[in-house]
């Protein structure tokens, strides 16, 4: 789940947003008390029948790294999980920090 601030400002959906994470925080912070849903939590829920681990993609930024606290400077990667895409305003946040946005990367005609 991305945020995407547009220049106005104002952020499309936030409050959905707001709501989805305070649930999850809520039931982490459960987990680490050592607390699980309960029986009837988990017997109301929608059942998923033949279920296995999977992947997916999910948004993030590539760029080159620049005064990052855990990669050398001037290194190429990928960010984790963006959560708040906000170019108009200089930054972005992902999973596990606040980043300044410096140039955007140049765009190429015709690649897809």
């Amino acid at each position: 789940m991305a945020i995407l601030v547009p220049p106005s400002g104002k952020p499309f959906q936030l409050h959905e947003h707001l709501d989805l994470l305070r649930r999850l925080v809520a039931d982490v912070e459960a987990l680490a008390d050592g607390r699980h849903p309960g029986r009837s939590a988990i017997s109301s829920a929608p059942l998923l029948e033949e279920w296995a681990l999977a992947y997916r993609r999910s948004p993030c930024l590539m760029g080159q790294f620049l005064g990052h606290p855990k990669i050398r400077s001037g290194r190429a990667g990928f960010t984790s999980d963006l959560w708040i895409h906000a170019p108009s305003h200089g930054y972005a946040r992902t999973l596990s920090r606040l980043y300044q946005l410096g140039e955007h990367a140049p765009v190429v005609k015709g690649a897809s």
